[in-house]
Parts: C-alpha cells; structure tokens; sequence
C-alpha cells in the first residue's frame, strides 16, 4: 500500500475591514467598506503538499463574493474593495497544487462605516476520505470466503475507532469507502469469514496515513508464503525383559536385560508388597542406564509378604517403555 504522511498544519487569517464607498446593496444599513485581509501560515513540519492558495468566500444574505490569494513564503495577503457594510460571512479554504481543500476555516464580520474591524480565522485541517480494497486470493483457493470485517484503530484509542463488518464481495474484491477521517496515521486489520461466520484468516496489523482533504486508497491482501515440514519419530524406548529379582535380608537385589533398541537412558524398578497394591513412584528406584541392576531396600514391616516387581525403561524427554514382565519374590 502507498500513502503519504500525515502533517498538521494552522492558517491564522487575519482581516481588517474598512468603510469606503458601496459597491452591493444588499437589504442592510447603507454604506460602503473594504476588506484588508492577511493571511499568516504557521511553519509546517512535514507535509504531502504544501497549501498554494487560499480562497476566500463572503457571503451576506444572497451575495456571494469570491477572492482568491496566493500563498508566497507562507503568507498571503489581498484587498476587497468596496463592500456593502453589513454583516458577513466567511469561509476561507486553503488548497493545494491538486485543487484539493487541505484547510478550512469559518469567521464572521460585520463591515462597519468608516471603520476598521480585525478579524481572525484559525484554518483547521480538513478530514479525508479512506477507501480499503481487500483480496481473498489464495484463501479463496482453499476455502469459500463469504465476507470481511475490517476494523480501523489509531494509537491512543483502546477500541476500534472504525469498524465494518460484514461486506460483500464486490467484482473479486471486499470494499469499504469512508469520509471523515481526521488527517493521523492508523492501523487496521482484517478478518475473513466462511458463510457460517467462523473465521477463515485474521490479518496482522497493517497501517496507513490520512492526509488533510486528501483521498487515500489501501489495497490489502493476505500473505502467503511456503512452509516446509520435517517430520521425525520420537520412538519410545522399548519394555526391559529377563528380570530377576533375589532377596537378601532387607534388600533385594533386580536385575534385567536393556532393550535392543538402545533409547533406554534410564530405568526405574516399582514394587509392590500385595496385589491389592498398585505401583507408584513412591515405592520406586531410578537407575540411570547403562546399568541394568539395582538393589532395593524393603520395608521390614512387610515381611512375610510376596514382593512384586516390574521394570520400565525411560528415555532422555521422559517417555516411558511399556513395564517388564512381573517376578514375585518371597519376603521372609
């Protein structure tokens, strides 16, 4: 997308009104004035275009009077000889190369006889008009998109400023044209929708400016790229076999064969005294491979139970074989 910076921009018009001669007769009090009228430009910062004229429009009951000053060095200055005394309006306009209206102002003056009236205009910047064309190419080729929702924020709002939802596709595209944007610069997004409302894509975050008076189009579409995808197998080690288990005292002493498949990196030894027991880690012994023994110390309160036990090899990220086969062994 293409856009200009935003820039922010004050005319101070000034205008001396002076009675003279009469040269309209409208239905006011009788008399004649001049306007002096001096335009002062604040300094500009950044601009997209510079004003070049500032067109002046005097209207009082049905008359109308138009009087153009050019911008020079960032002032402007010009004489409106012979006016009805009376009370005007005025509208003054600062345009740009274009002919676009970039600043506007209003003030109102009253011409009085023989006398001198300043009088102030404060041009502000003109809001512009915003239209964003989305594409669905390459979603569309996978999914049917039904519609679009666009939404517009700018950097101190805590919501969308703008929001538009549901638009139809218009000739391959989603379309949306608004007026009133005041010139600063935005962010949006866009979220595109199958015909049952879920969410097909939501865009990241993408910006544009506005420029006062200024036309800006924004034409969005989604990115794609490529992604390539290796796929490996993280193999569970396999049930250690062969155990043996021989008690001696307190202790028993277990034993068993590593599994062939190498990916054993440890090994925990469960027992338990009854088959109303269960196996938890409480009553278990780690033993790091490569070794494939370990002595078990046994509880002296369960003496002349039948101990049972099993054996699990365990790899590097924690996955656990599949248990032994169970050896009983007396405990006396």
């Amino acid at each position: 997308m293409k856009w200009r910076p935003t820039f922010g921009l004050c005319l101070v018009v000034t205008l001396a009104i002076a009675g003279a001669g009469c040269a309209l007769r409208p239905p006011v009090a009788a008399g004649s004035g001049s306007m002096v009228v001096a335009a002062a430009i604040r300094s500009v910062p950044s601009a997209s275009s510079a004003p070049e004229l500032i067109v002046l429009t005097l209207s009082m009951g049905g008359f109308t009077l138009k009087h153009e000053m050019p911008v020079d060095g960032g002032a402007a200055s010009g004489a409106i000889q012979s006016l009805a005394a009376g009370n005007w309006l005025i509208d003054a306009v600062a345009v740009d190369s274009d002919g676009d209206a970039i600043y506007a102002g209003r003030a109102k003056a009253q011409v009085k006889r023989d006398s001198v009236t300043p009088i102030s205009i404060t041009l502000r910047a003109v809001e512009g008009r915003v239209r964003i064309q989305v594409s669905a190419a390459g979603i569309a080729d996978t999914a049917t998109v039904h519609s679009a929702d666009i939404f517009v924020y700018y950097a101190s709002s805590s919501s969308a400023y703008r929001s538009y939802k549901d638009i139809c596709e218009q000739d391959g595209y989603f379309i949306v044209e608004d007026t009133g944007y005041p010139p600063r610069s935005y962010d949006f997004r866009v979220v595109l929708k199958a015909e049952d409302g879920s969410v097909l894509y939501e865009s990241e975050y993408a910006s544009f400016g506005v420029c006062p008076g200024k036309f800006t189009g924004v034409t969005w579409s989604p990115g794609l790229g490529d992604i390539q995808i290796d796929v490996e197998f993280l193999m569970a080690p396999g049930a250690p076999d062969d155990v043996c288990v021989s008690v001696d005292g307190s202790q028993a002493a277990v034993s068993w064969t590593a599994p062939p498949d190498g990916l054993a990196a440890s090994y925990r030894v469960y027992w338990r005294y009854s088959l109303f027991d269960r196996y938890t880690t409480s009553r278990s012994q780690q033993v790091e491979a490569p070794a494939t023994s370990a002595l078990v110390s046994l509880s002296s309160q369960q003496r002349g139970s039948t101990v049972h036990f099993v054996v699990v090899a365990r790899d590097s990220s924690g996955q656990e074989s599949l248990r032994s086969s169970e050896v009983a062994a007396e405990y006396r």
